[in-house]
């Protein structure tokens, strides 16, 4: 890998929208039958695209500030979020959970919104624009959760910040959140208090925010249903994660169609199909909240970095294995330091630090860590103060970083390429042999040590 000084191409919002207008039609390709605010994804691409698509190897590329919504305007940063979900068949990615704490938004929403970047068209699509601090009104259906008047699900203060708690269902269209309930709504949503139920004594007292048992198990899992263009909420009977939050590792594994959930040291997956949890390896793994994470599609391995430990769980072996690889960094933070990823073009996993510190690279095959090219700095980029989210788009080979201050509305786009691949990069999904140990498990113990 190159150490030298990437060539940066800078390209302003500005000059993005008027070379649109100018672009002329785009080929033609299979709408996604998503409903409500993201009903035509996906869009016909921009003259940006063209540009990602000309990236070298190690290189990157600057896209400014995205589009605003027509109503709602631009994301907003938020801490300890460092995922953004990819929906593959929307080219769009969301970005959900509360920034500083209590936060209610100069439009009068509470900042609990949930947001889709739209890659194609560079733009940001409001999905949801938060609880109208002013006018919510709900109440509890009959299992306890929150709805509206016509019975639908609205989740409020659902993720106190994103963290790792939030992953795509692709077969299902669906965005799968684990609810991380927060106490900072009391402020801006005091209404709150007279729909809970007051049988318990959290509630009746007004007690640090708390919800009440029902709405914050977190084994009851939320989802917005992109096809259906809104909230659902799934009640669980059994066991499943403990009664309590917890910013844990949440991913989609897609082979067995289950979701893979880290919860205090111990694995769960979710059965979609059956809607019940089922217990994954007995040992628990000494690791704490606010971890990092990916998920290696080759090896069907996920990946857990929190400051001194890196791990990797094999969903074939149902095991835990420590990692220990030439060159490794003694502190790889957690969610709030930096963003997780894997590249399934180039076979590695990316660990984007904040600030500018830039990408360390971990290569599976070598069981070896190495440094990409430097980020862009200042004046091109602003890295002070800025959250990061991140996300991979398989499809364009590409790692996408949001720059944004905490609830601030000043966020930019970066593109980082580590390696060029072809569109098929992406390996397609396997929906037999649930249980079945990955087909690279055989070189999976050789690589650590």
């Amino acid at each position: 890998m190159s150490k030298l000084a990437p060539l940066v191409a800078y390209v302003g919002a500005a000059a993005l929208a008027a070379a649109s207008l100018a672009a002329g039609p785009a080929p033609s390709r299979p709408q996604s039958g998503a409903k409500g605010p993201l009903a035509g994804l996906p869009s016909p691409p921009g003259p940006h695209v063209a540009k990602i698509e000309a990236l070298g190897d190690d290189a990157w590329l600057v896209l400014g500030s995205p589009g605003a919504d027509a109503r709602w305007g631009r994301a907003r940063g938020r801490s300890w979020t460092p995922k953004m979900p990819y929906g593959p068949e929307l080219r769009a990615a969301f970005l959900c959970g509360c920034g500083q704490h209590g936060f209610v938004k100069p439009d009068g929403h509470f900042m609990d919104d949930l947001w889709a970047y739209d890659v194609n068209a560079h733009r940001w699509i409001c999905v949801y624009p938060g609880a109208n601090t002013k006018e919510l009104k709900l109440k509890l259906d009959a299992h306890g959760f929150e709805v509206d008047a016509a019975g639908e699900h609205v989740p409020v203060s659902y993720m106190g910040h994103g963290y790792c708690n939030q992953t795509y269902v692709a077969h299902l269209r669906r965005l799968l959140l684990i609810y991380t309930h927060t106490p900072w709504w009391t402020r801006a949503l005091p209404q709150r208090w007279t729909w809970l139920d007051q049988q318990y004594e959290d509630v009746r007292t007004r007690n640090y925010g708390h919800a009440g048992p029902i709405i914050e198990n977190p084994k009851h899992p939320l989802f917005y249903d992109v096809a259906k263009g809104r909230w659902e909420r799934t009640w669980i009977e059994g066991d499943g994660p403990g009664d309590r939050r917890f910013e844990g590792v949440l991913e989609y594994v897609p082979s067995r169609r289950q979701a893979f959930y880290l919860y205090r040291g111990r694995v769960w997956f979710y059965d979609f199909a059956a809607e019940k949890w089922l217990p994954g390896a007995r040992e628990e793994v000494d690791i704490g909240y606010d971890s990092n994470g990916c998920f290696d599609t080759r090896r069907e391995r996920v990946y857990v970095a929190q400051r001194e430990k890196f791990l990797a769980y094999d969903v074939g072996e149902g095991a835990w294995h420590a990692i220990r690889a030439r060159g490794q960094p003694d502190d790889l933070g957690n969610s709030a330091s930096g963003t997780l990823t894997y590249d399934s073009a180039g076979d590695v996993v990316l660990w984007h630090q904040k600030e500018g510190r830039g990408i360390r690279i971990y290569d599976p095959k070598r069981n070896a860590w190495s440094d990409a090219a430097a980020p862009p700095q200042e004046p091109e980029v602003e890295w002070k103060y800025r959250q990061m989210h991140g996300f991979y788009d398989p499809e364009l080979c590409a790692h996408f970083y949001f720059l944004a201050g905490d609830s601030a509305d000043n966020g930019s786009m970066l593109v980082y390429r580590y390696r060029r691949g072809p569109r098929s990069a992406a390996r397609p999904t396997i929906a037999g042999k649930p249980f079945a140990a990955p087909q690279h498990g055989a070189d999976f113990r050789s690589e650590l040590r």
